[in-house]
């Protein structure tokens, strides 16, 4: 059996950097005159190809192709793994936000964002900031703040939390392709319940964005995806690798002609295909990807599985990350030197503020981000990451004896 998915690693670094665009993208004023730019605008189908990644990858690592369907670790060990993976970089790039933030004339502002026209005062910062260290914002469908990115890392602890519960009993269904249709089926009817009802209201539109009960079937059909993938290993590698070509087009091509719909139809043409009707193709996706690369070089392998490891980090970093950096750029683009602006610091910051970025320093930036979340993941996260289970492992340990269970990662 294959222990790696090499093209999976790749999946998962290239929904990164897919996201990275999304977000930091329209930021460039020639945006809007690049040719295909709707295909940069569907972030949604990114983070939802990443949910289904989730669950297929987590199905591969805690019960793989055990006949018996079993848990490899206990429940309170997988949490605190997926917890220590998660927290360091959840806090990291919050305080990171929050300093970014201090440094503008309207900070508050600047933190929460809303969808909806809420006061945005300091009792709503203070609260959002309690959901933020909680890992609960995704369940406020009025705010997308701080760190706007980290819904998802919200939406995935919960993800982890139901993980136990689910997967195992998933796992071990006899037709798991029609309960995998019957899932991609229900997540679409609730998408076609709110467009008829016209539930298009900030709090609706905010709940079918990041609610995690919403976006579970997402999750949900990673794992089953995972298990008609096992069982049919040899038949889907063998179709995969003839049809690779016409795979991979016709997605590409559903994708653009989903993008370009995304952006230029209406309310009930983006809930459809925000929630439920792109979920076969991001199915397709992960399958595909499942089956490339095997036959990579290990230096190849090595390479794709820290790209991989770095794309939460990536997805996480590339917000606050931005904000330096065109903070950066436009000071260094100011018309007199940056050392006078030491008493005259509000106007610097205003004649700042109106200063364009440069498009052609783009690829500069992608490839800081790239670097800086490599070394974030192994030189910040990894060791943040050891010390918390080891720690939390001995509190648990000690508060109440329990067999020893070897994880396999």
């Amino acid at each position: 059996m294959n222990r790696t998915f090499p093209g999976l690693d790749a999946l998962r670094a290239l929904l990164a950097f897919y996201l990275v665009l999304f977000h930091t993208l329209p930021s460039y004023k020639e945006y809007d005159s690049l040719r295909l730019h709707d295909v940069f605008g569907f972030g949604g189908y990114a983070t939802s190809t990443f949910f289904v990644l989730s669950g297929f990858i987590l199905s591969h690592i805690y019960i793989g192709e055990d006949s018996r369907r079993r848990f490899k670790v206990s429940a309170s060990r997988f949490f605190i793994k997926r917890f220590s993976s998660l927290y360091p970089i959840h806090v990291f790039t919050l305080l990171l936000t929050v300093a970014l933030a201090l440094l503008s004339s309207h900070p508050i502002a600047t933190l929460l964002q809303t969808t909806a026209p809420q006061t945005r005062g300091t009792d709503e910062a203070l609260l959002n900031l309690i959901m933020q260290i909680l890992l609960l914002q995704a369940w406020n469908p009025f705010y997308l703040s701080y760190n706007i990115p980290a819904w998802s890392i919200s939406t995935l602890m919960f993800f982890y939390l139901v993980f136990p519960i689910f997967a195992p009993r998933l796992m071990r269904m006899s037709n798991k392709a029609a309960m995998l249709l019957a899932v991609c089926v229900v997540y679409l009817v609730v998408a076609l319940v709110a467009v008829l009802e016209k539930w298009y209201g900030f709090g609706a539109i905010g709940m079918f964005h990041t609610n995690p009960l919403l976006r579970l079937p997402e999750f949900v059909a990673g794992i089953l995806a995972y298990g008609v993938f096992v069982e049919r290993r040899d038949a889907v590698a063998g179709a995969v690798a003839r049809l690779l070509g016409y795979l991979l087009s016709i997605l590409a091509v559903l994708f653009c002609i989903a993008s370009y719909l995304f952006a230029n139809g209406s309310n009930s043409i983006r809930i459809l295909l925000h929630n439920g009707a792109m979920l076969p193709t991001q199915i397709t996706v992960v399958i595909v990807f499942a089956c490339l690369l095997h036959d990579a070089s290990v230096q190849s392998r090595r390479f794709l599985r820290r790209l991989g490891n770095a794309s939460l980090s990536t997805f996480a970093l590339q917000n606050p990350l931005f904000d330096l950096y065109s903070k950066m750029e436009k000071v260094v683009d100011l018309p007199f030197p940056i050392l006078s602006c030491l008493d005259r610091l509000h106007l610097c910051t205003h004649i700042a503020g109106a200063v364009p970025l440069r498009f052609s320093f783009y690829p500069v930036f992608l490839v800081l981000i790239a670097c800086v979340a490599i070394a974030f993941e192994e030189k910040v996260v990894a060791p943040m990451r050891t010390y918390l289970r080891r720690v939390l492992t001995r509190e648990k340990i000690a508060a109440m004896p329990v067999h020893p269970v070897v994880s396999p990662d």
